[in-house]
């Protein structure tokens, strides 16, 4: 099995790669780096260029995998590199988060954990990894569980919270081409996730959680709005749970840094054998 880290993970949150690496070693499943991989490319932008580009660039990762599945933990790698492995027939793309939870099992993954973490969630699945529905066939792209049930092998609760399922605004070239609808949208969000008092966002992109977590910021410094609420990807989550160090996920290079989080994550509950 090859990971395909996309360029957002190497870039923003190479923590999400240590975690990673970390889980499927714990498993007991060989994963190794696609070595020679280039950018996706991107679903939206890329296509909106150059289809043809888009389609080449995808098709020569898909060749470095010489057959080995390939995986991902970016829902925009993620539906670039199925599409094109769809059309073109090669290859065998898989998300990280449909992977668990279909290959490995929730009851499966609960083994494994060694301190629960009883968090309260906002989980944020992401636009691109439920849909385009024709393609991601393993889920509702109206009310998806997945995601609600992978925080629970570890002791977490997703908290419902008002626009759950909207947009975050950081994907399809809303945050790169139109700024303002981009703030709107991660307001409406972040007004919704403050009402549900959780302890953080839980996300499974790496672009979605760039939106959460810098976007923050820069609510801060346009309107005023101080959310402060830390932003985590489901594979940090899943490794701290099996043992891995708070300080080895990354989570203090974040943008949003919350001590008190990390305080919970550090303490956990133990699991007795």
């Amino acid at each position: 099995m090859k990971f395909f880290p996309g360029c957002m993970i190497h870039n923003r949150y190479p923590g999400i790669e240590k975690a990673l690496y970390y889980v499927f070693e714990k498993l007991g499943i060989d994963i190794s780096p696609l070595e020679g991989s280039s950018c996706c490319p991107a679903p939206s932008i890329t296509r909106s260029v150059s289809s043809e580009l888009w389609e080449e660039l995808a098709q020569r990762n898909l060749k470095l995998a010489d057959g080995e599945t390939v995986i991902t933990a970016c829902n925009g790698c993620f539906t670039t590199l199925l599409e094109v492995s769809e059309k073109s027939g090669t290859g065998d793309v898989r998300h990280v988060a449909e992977f668990f939870y279909t290959e490995i099992g929730v009851e499966e993954l609960k083994r494994y954990v060694e301190k629960r973490l009883p968090l309260k969630l906002a989980i944020h699945y992401g636009c691109h990894f439920f849909r385009p529905s024709k393609h991601k066939k393993f889920t509702s792209p109206e009310r998806p569980k997945m995601l609600d049930e992978l925080v629970e092998v570890f002791g977490a609760e997703s908290v419902d919270y008002r626009y759950k399922f909207m947009c975050c605004g950081g994907g399809g070239g809303v945050r790169a081409g139109a700024t303002e609808v981009s703030h709107d949208l991660l307001r409406r969000k972040m007004d919704g996730i403050v009402e549900a008092d959780v302890d953080a966002i839980a996300v499974i992109c790496p672009l979605c959680m760039n939106q959460f977590d810098n976007g923050q910021k820069e609510l801060s410094e346009l309107v005023g709005e101080d959310y402060g609420i830390p932003v985590i990807h489901y594979v940090q989550l899943l490794a701290i749970a099996m043992g891995m160090d708070v300080e080895d996920t990354g989570l203090e290079r974040h943008a949003i840094v919350s001590h008190s989080f990390i305080e919970k994550l550090v303490k956990g509950e133990k699991v007795e054998d």
